[in-house]
């Protein structure tokens, strides 16, 4: 936004971390809207068992937008984040003595806040699949209706992605503790390999679980 408007930069600590603040919620919502499509896809499949095609049909249909756009949404975050920093790094440098301030020790607490909340938005989603996994198993069982087929592999996936909560966690961590030195010395720049690294991995996630919905894979 502050491209499109042409407002003025600079390499102020609260502004990078506006911006990091605005690209972990572009992730989260990203994640949360295809795990949204992969759980319609789940309930497609119920739904297909029980003779309603045609629900059927518009839960599958659903679940494959919801894919796409939850994978668009991943890639536009990274390439506003791309954008938006480089756009910050042309500014001004502020003075050391606006960085060592108390505003900016609780900006970064609300950082560290966007880390925890995307980590556990990621590790519920986990464990939502998981769960699913083992309804359709009591579901073989009770109708005898074989479903393996459809969920041999929503474990691994739902494991997969608790390790990428779990990950996020450890590394919203490790960023705010970095993120304190560096304002207690004055000085302040986000680790913006960090943030590509980890859009990436959400990214690629998000495309894998779009193929898993759309059956390309």
């Amino acid at each position: 936004m502050e491209i499109y408007k042409r407002l003025p930069s600079l390499r102020e600590p609260r502004l990078y971390m506006a911006t990091e603040r605005t690209y972990l919620s572009y992730l989260r919502f990203s994640i949360l809207v295809v795990g949204f499509g992969l759980g319609l896809t789940k309930i497609e499949m119920v739904v297909r068992m029980m003779g309603k095609a045609d629900i059927a049909e518009f839960l599958r249909s659903g679940a494959g937008v919801l894919a796409v756009i939850g994978t668009l949404v991943a890639a536009l975050g990274l390439f506003s984040f791309y954008k938006t920093m480089n756009y910050i790094g042309c500014g001004e440098q502020v003075d050391k003595k606006e960085v060592v301030d108390p505003r900016i020790y609780m900006a970064a607490e609300r950082t560290f806040l966007a880390w925890i909340r995307t980590a556990i938005s990621i590790t519920v989603f986990g464990f939502v699949i998981e769960k699913f996994e083992f309804f359709l198993v009591q579901l073989d069982r009770i109708l005898h209706i074989s479903t393996r087929v459809h969920h041999e592999r929503l474990f691994s996936i739902g494991a997969f992605i608790i390790g990428i909560g779990v990950i996020t966690l450890i590394l919203g961590t490790a960023n705010f503790y970095r993120t304190i030195n560096q304002v207690d010395q004055g000085y302040y720049r986000t680790n913006v390999w960090l943030y590509k690294v980890y859009g990436f991995i959400i990214f690629v996630t998000c495309l894998t679980l779009a193929f898993y919905i759309l059956e390309l894979i």
